[in-house]
């Protein structure tokens, strides 16, 4: 037997190494350059989070890039005062807000430009209700029309921030999109405010596409779970970490006053949610952290809900009759809420870098 080379097997290992090391960066750099298709269906203008969601998706919009805002009802308007103006307006001027034409200046050339952001606000239904015929409106319209043009292989993600009106609408008068789209619910209270609709779509998964793919997140009964939660009420909160002071200690006296047309820095007209009270809530970021998860932390699958991921760790409801059918987890409100917080230092230390790309 021929001798094996002490040096020329070193040399094979540096070499398999070598091309390890190749294989992973390209890995990583065809990883960093992934991006999520989505439309946000919001009920800004109710509890002030959802300006807060909508600040933190701008900032990430070189991640998740935007196809339609579209305004849902919200039930609760009595006890808010950001309904001044109607809800598409409101959307538009925190859009306007953000400048993230002034980031894009900066260098950070990826984000969405604020024209584009604009021109695809959409409204959506008025009040609560389950959907109808002769119901549609410009936002179920607006979803029907751009989900059209994805595939089952390559869905659209609907991101819900508000009760499930006006997706459920586009379902109701288009059906065949119902494999051109993945949903991330926030239900709880959002299920509570339009019931009907929440089980338009339970049933229409059970009746007419079982395939549906669906994270519910926040399952009745409320408060028993509740995995969104843990995005302000979970994991580390000393310091500049906690819900009660990072935008003190990270996002005012940040921003812009987008050339002049607002007297303010956006950082410091950011608006603190009334439940909690002061608070950095977010309670509908986990929708953006599950599909930023994999790109930016290393964490999860954005087709695999079972795994752990920013936005939360899920289990099947049944998944032999609804195998795309996700839920929050079978435990305690402080353990479902964990498979967020447990992330909280990446996913806010990584938002603070964000804010501080106003002042590069």
């Amino acid at each position: 037997m021929k001798r094996i080379n002490k040096s020329g097997r070193y040399y094979r290992v540096y070499i398999l190494i070598m091309l390890t090391t190749i294989l992973f960066a390209n890995a990583q750099e065809s990883t960093s350059n992934k991006t999520f298709d989505v439309i946000i269906d919001t009920d800004l203008g109710g509890d002030p989070d959802d300006i807060q969601s909508l600040f933190r998706t701008v900032h990430y919009s070189d991640i998740i890039k935007i196809k339609g805002i579209v305004a849902t009802p919200n039930s609760d308007i009595d006890h808010h005062p950001w309904d001044t103006i109607e809800h598409t307006g409101l959307i538009e001027n925190w859009i306007k807000r953000i400048d993230v034409e002034h980031l894009r200046k900066n260098g950070y050339r990826q984000l969405m430009r604020e024209e584009d952001l604009l021109s695809i606000i959409k409204s959506g239904a008025k009040k609560p209700g389950g959907p109808s015929d002769n119901q549609s409106t410009e936002g179920s319209e607006w979803i029907i029309k751009t989900a059209q043009n994805y595939t089952k292989e390559s869905p659209i993600w609907i991101l819900v921030w508000g009760s499930l009106t006006t997706t459920a609408q586009a379902l109701h008068d288009a059906p065949d999109i119902a494999d051109k789209i993945r949903i991330y619910y926030i239900s709880s209270s959002n299920t509570l405010h339009d019931p009907v609709s929440r089980n338009f779509v339970y049933t229409f998964m059970e009746n007419e596409y079982p395939e549906l793919w669906w994270i519910e997140n926040g399952i009745l009964p409320r408060g028993k779970h509740e995995t969104f939660r843990g995005v302000y009420q979970s994991g580390i909160q000393d310091g500049e970490w906690s819900y009660t002071s990072f935008t003190d200690f990270n996002i005012r006296n940040h921003g812009s006053t987008h050339d002049g047309l607002f007297q303010e820095k956006c950082g410091d007209v950011f608006p603190l949610a009334n439940y909690p009270k002061n608070s950095l809530k977010e309670g509908d970021s986990p929708s953006l952290l599950y599909l930023m998860s994999p790109i930016i932390g290393g964490v999860g699958n954005v087709d695999d809900p079972t795994q752990e991921s920013w936005g939360g760790q899920f289990r099947h409801s049944d998944k032999n009759t609804h195998p795309n059918y996700y839920i929050d987890l079978d435990k305690s409100p402080a353990e479902c809420q964990m498979t967020i917080g447990k992330w909280r230092y990446n996913v806010m230390n990584d938002w603070k870098n964000r804010w501080d790309r106003y002042d590069r």
